[in-house]
């Protein structure tokens, strides 16, 4: 979805532009037109404006250099198509007598040269041109002189001979020559000497070109323009930033300028173009690095490091090439491998922010936090310091280097903390202006105003005076604020501001350099050895085949139930607002020990109330029979999600419906009917869009409160069409379009109201977020419940209490390392699973998100603060192709390790040009493999439901025939409800527990549970919300694997930060643990 294209920033020039105008004639219409350059890399930035694609997209930079790609095509398209062996040889060979000339035509050879390509006799101009070159390099050779010495326009005439035989090498270095014989003071003639070198394969040399241009002309700003450009387009940013801030200090800059110099994040433009320069000059590998960076950037580090390793082992010296390559290798767990690159690394690296990052996580790796945080700090003195991967992995550090000892002030602390979040909002700020089409007056002043904060003043007054030229909007004052930056603003005016800035202090210099870095030498060791990859955590390839079975037993139970949100839910043309779904959640409503299972329906007009009724299903020995009526809970509100928990302490479950349009109450009355409690709740905006929500103590008074996730603000969703590029086909558009919308935070006040409490808790992000998931839990192992939000298409969101007098809460997602992917980049997250998923003894987190993006597997380091494992863990490439939706971690054979279980499916069904919308996706199911990470299983083998694909969308777990494993529930778009019963057979231990809070909330939610059997302790975490519009099975379900234990001890430390211990409890069954009182 990239917005329309501004005009190519500098026009394809005709290659008869590149010669005289006295001799430039009509093009010949027996050459071919050349190929277009296209801006769009097929399946990555090929919808339309509007429409939501596989990632955010722009072409940015890409039609300044399509000029470039274009012309230099079209010079490879000689006018007589003549090669280098039809032209009779040597052009400077030869005898001294010129066959084809007469003596009339060597009185005046350069006159004979203009009147050969005036009548197009290109034959005779290539032989004159030799005549030229011989009688010159004599006449040098004789005086001693050091080399031919023609006009510039000579050399141009003798180029243009050359091209119109196809001597294309010649051509680009008699232009070349023409330029340097003038000084290069001809702008128009370098820019076509460097079209002509990138004809020919010369990339790189093309840009050596134009560098000693601008040295010997700085003004020429259009070859400046050209030069910064390319070097970005070549993924070479620490040559191209002098030039982008030369332009902008000239004020010589528009949106693509901006855009591209502050674009540290993900390449976005297709590598077609460099590629082919490979196969015009095999002998340079560096234009791979375009295809190198696309593939780092996918995620797909296999394929990366081998391309980077193909140009690094050419091209050692080649800094842009080994930055990349040591992220990815660092990226990718092979810390040896990184070692040895390290060791190969020459002087000039060290401005690569990419290179300390390599070795700042190769230290964090090993648990040297402190050389870590210096090799952070380090990548902050580069030319390129805001790099915003760099400043989250300072504000996850310093907390955990801190501790007890301030080592660092907590000023530079706090200010580490700021910059990393005005850096993350600054590029979605960025994502938005361009995908809403870089018309907003009021985005673009957002834009400049955070620049303005991050204390960068010329890009900021770039940015206002951007904003100047877009349509008025009454609600921003951009004059004044650009009047009041141009104060701030003269020459002497930094590019980086510091003072005001302690982020910037060399607060890290009293911290070591990790020790590979004492390996580093400025002369490069024998290159190419082998490589020990011994110590990578990644296992082979291909999936497993566990003797695991799950059967769709949704009919034969009698749970007949398709909540939808619209009936042409398999046709393309799907709206917004209908690409959701709808979920559900296990309830034991009546208490009989059987859970049962409500699910919400959708498929009316938002936000009236007439869609299908919603179901509640109550399970009668495994059996479901519907009872929504007769319990007064048939909402019929546009349903999306539901949360299930004791809202008001009577011991009874109660549900919070979530719909676009009015949220629905109902209190469990203990005899099998509902209420509508809905009106003791504070109401928002009557168009207000919810998407999932929790019951849970969030201020730790021990009453139950409730948290509603909103997705976009208003009804634009339901009335904006966003038609597929070039067609008047209608697609989902992209969320980014629509304003997200603010979540709501619910206080028990102990009468049975639910007053709005957000802004007296401060649950206010920097930025309102697009919310699609929520858990709440204690997260961070101290008292107290912290809440996780899953934003689509902006950073995640955690909220954790603050020490004040009064109870209140701070976001800090980003600092704390899930807030984004391990770049900093803000995903399409939706579903969340939890648990302690590598067996350490703390609370990680599962984040589903988009196709073109991974899912997240965030393991926590220590307490608060986590990291993206998803490569080490081997979870990264999988996942790319689809679209994730709900997720859980469950346990499914018992055996003590929680897999990973994803319901997949895309938005729409559509395509895009040859390619094919996987619409209906696969489930997938991933087995823990010890410290070896994940392995991916073949769920064809599960059985007949897993071998079909889906379009799925919420899934949540139930024991729903009572036999002590794990079962799924799922909902889908274009089919009915499945019920997954686990039928794997296993003879593995397990334990079933229910907790009851008296001093907490009855739900207690936040406690934490350790099982101690003879194969050791095995932990269990009770949370609400439980990820994307569902709620799990309130009991918790601990697999022992093969401890014989039939007592076991636990312990649960209640949500209040209290532990007790329970002794001797029988294990192959269920336990109700209650806390005591007070």
């Amino acid at each position: 979805m990239i917005p329309p294209m501004k005009p190519a920033l500098f026009p394809t020039v005709p290659i008869a532009a590149t010669f005289p105008d006295a001799v430039t004639a009509e093009a010949d219409p027996s050459v071919p037109a050349p190929v277009v350059f296209d801006d769009a890399k097929p399946g990555r930035c090929d919808a339309a404006p509007g429409t939501r694609g596989s990632r955010p997209m722009t072409a940015a930079f890409g039609k300044s250099i399509a000029a470039v790609f274009l012309a230099a095509v079209a010079f490879a398209l000689p006018g007589c198509r003549q090669n280098d062996s039809d032209s009779g040889g040597d052009v400077r060979g030869g005898a001294a007598s010129v066959p084809g000339l007469s003596e009339t035509d060597l009185i005046n050879p350069v006159g004979t040269l203009k009147l050969a390509i005036r009548e197009r006799r290109w034959e005779k101009a290539w032989t004159v041109t030799g005549y030229l070159l011989r009688e010159d390099s004599g006449a040098a050779s004789e005086e001693n002189g050091p080399s031919p010495s023609f006009e510039a326009d000579t050399w141009a005439l003798m180029g243009r001979a050359a091209h119109e035989t196809g001597h294309l090498q010649e051509a680009a270095e008699y232009l070349c020559r023409a330029c340097e014989v003038e000084s290069f003071a001809t702008p128009m003639r370098v820019r076509q000497a460097v079209i002509a070198l990138v004809g020919v394969g010369r990339f790189y040399d093309g840009l050596a070109f134009l560098e000693r241009a601008i040295a010997a002309q700085p003004d020429q700003t259009e070859n400046r323009r050209w030069l910064f450009d390319l070097y970005a387009g070549a993924d070479d940013r620490i040559s191209a930033i002098p030039h982008g801030k030369q332009l902008i200090r000239s004020r010589l800059f528009d949106v693509e300028l901006l855009v591209t110099l502050s674009n540290t994040e993900m390449r976005r433009l297709e590598a077609d173009p460099l590629e082919e320069m490979v196969q015009r000059n095999p002998d340079d590998l560096r234009p791979r690095l375009g295809t190198a960076k696309s593939e780092f950037d996918d995620g797909d580090y296999d394929e990366a490091i081998k391309i980077l390793r193909e140009i690094t082992s050419k091209h050692p010296d080649y800094h842009p090439a080994q930055a990349i390559l040591g992220q990815a290798l660092a990226a990718d767990g092979r810390s040896g491998e990184v070692e040895q690159w390290a060791a190969e690394q020459t002087a000039g690296i060290e401005d690569y922010p990419g290179y300390w990052i390599a070795i700042g996580d190769w230290a964090r790796g090993r648990g040297d936090l402190e050389s870590a945080l210096r090799a952070f700090g380090q990548a902050t003195q580069c030319p390129d310091p805001d790099v915003v991967q760099v400043w989250t992995r300072l504000a996850t550090l310093l907390p955990q280097i801190n501790g007890s000892k301030q080592q660092i002030p907590e000023a530079t602390v706090q200010a580490v903390n700021e910059r990393a979040k005005q850096l993350s909002r600054f590029r979605q700020l960025k994502d938005r202006f361009e995908r809403t089409g870089k018309i907003s007056r009021a985005i673009a002043l957002d834009i400049a105003q955070t620049l303005q904060q991050l204390g960068r003043l010329w890009e900021s007054e770039a940015w206002a005076s951007i904003a100047m030229t877009l349509a008025e909007d009454d609600a921003v004052d951009v004059a004044g604020f650009r009047k009041e930056l141009l104060s701030e603003l003269s020459a002497e005016t930094p590019w980086q501001v510091r003072q005001g800035h302690p982020e910037f202090a060399p607060f890290y210099v009293k911290f070591p350099m990790p020790e590979i870095e004492k390996v580093v030498s400025s002369s490069r060791p024998e290159r190419n050895a082998p490589v020990d990859a011994s110590d990578s955590p990644r296992m082979t390839a291909g999936e497993v085949m566990p003797s695991w079975k799950m059967s769709d037993q949704a009919e034969a139970r009698h749970l007949r139930y398709f909540g939808r949100t619209s009936d042409t839910l398999d046709q393309p043309g799907i709206m917004l607002y209908e690409t959701l779904g709808c979920g559900g959640g296990t309830i034991d409503f009546d208490r009989d020990g059987w859970e049962d299972l409500y699910l919400v329906a959708a498929g009316g007009t938002p936000p009236a109330a007439d869609s299908e009724p919603n179901e509640l299903f109550r399970n009668v020995d495994g059996d479901f029979q519907p009872v929504a009526a007769s319990a007064g809970i048939d909402d019929r509100g546009f349903g999306q999600g539901v949360a299930v928990g004791d809202a008001n302490e009577d011991g009874f479950p109660d549900l919070l419906v979530l719909n676009y349009g009015p949220n629905r109450l109902y209190i469990n009355n203990g005899d099998g009917t509902f209420r509508d409690a809905s009106g003791l709740m504070a109401s928002g905006p009557a168009d207000e869009w919810s998407s999932s929500g929790a019951i849970a103590d969030v201020d730790g008074d021990g009453l139950s409160d409730l948290v509603i996730v909103n997705y976009c603000e208003g009804l634009e969703p339901v009335t904006r069409t966003c038609p597929m590029k070039g067609t008047d086909q209608l697609r989902s558009c992209t969320p980014v379009l629509f304003a997200g919308a603010a979540d709501r935070f619910l206080a028990n006040d102990g009468s049975g109201g639910y007053p709005d409490a957000t802004t007296r808790w401060n649950a206010k992000p920097d930025r309102n977020g697009r919310g699609l998931g929520i858990v709440i839990g204690n997260m961070d192992g101290n008292q107290g419940n912290e809440i996780f939000i899953a934003n689509d298409m902006t950073n995640n969101h955690y909220y954790s209490r603050v020490p004040t007098e009064s109870f209140a809460l701070a976001e800090s997602a980003m600092v704390r390392g899930i807030g984004a992917d391990d770049r900093g980049i803000a995903q399409g997250s939706m579903g969340i699973a939890t648990g302690d998923l590598d067996r350490d003894g703390d609370f990680d987190l599962y984040v589903t998100n988009f196709n073109g993006e991974y899912n997240t597997l965030h393991l926590q380091a220590s307490s608060g603060i986590w990291r993206d494992r998803t490569a080490a863990e081997n979870l990264t490439r999988p996942t790319i192709p689809l679209v994730g939706f709900g997720t859980e971690a469950i346990d499914m054979d018992n055996d003590g390790d929680l897999e990973l279980v994803i319901t997949n499916g895309h938005v729409d069904l559509f395509s895009r040009g040859d390619e094919i919308a996987m619409y209906d996706q696969p489930l997938q199911l991933f087995r823990r493999a010890g410290s070896q990470g994940y392995q991916s299983v073949d769920v064809d083998s599960l059985g007949d439901y897993f071998a079909k694909r889906h379009v799925g969308r919420s899934l949540w777990t139930i024991d729903a025939n009572r036999d002590g494993q794990v079962d799924l529930a799922v909902t889908h778009q274009t089919e009915p409800v499945a019920l997954l019963i686990n039928e794997t057979e296993s003879n593995a231990n397990w334990i079933r527990l229910e907790l009851h809070g008296r001093r907490s909330s009855r739900d207690a939610i936040g406690s934490v549970v350790s099982v101690q059997t003879t194969d050791g302790p095995h932990l269990a975490f009770r949370v609400s919300g439980d990820g994307y519009q569902c709620s799990n099975e309130s009991i918790l379900q601990l697999g022992l694997g093969d401890a014989a234990d039939e007592r076991v001890d636990i312990s649960v430390t209640w949500p209040d930060g209290i532990t007790e211990n329970f002794s001797e409890i029988p294990t192959r069954t269920q336990t109700s643990l209650v806390q005591q009182a007070r």
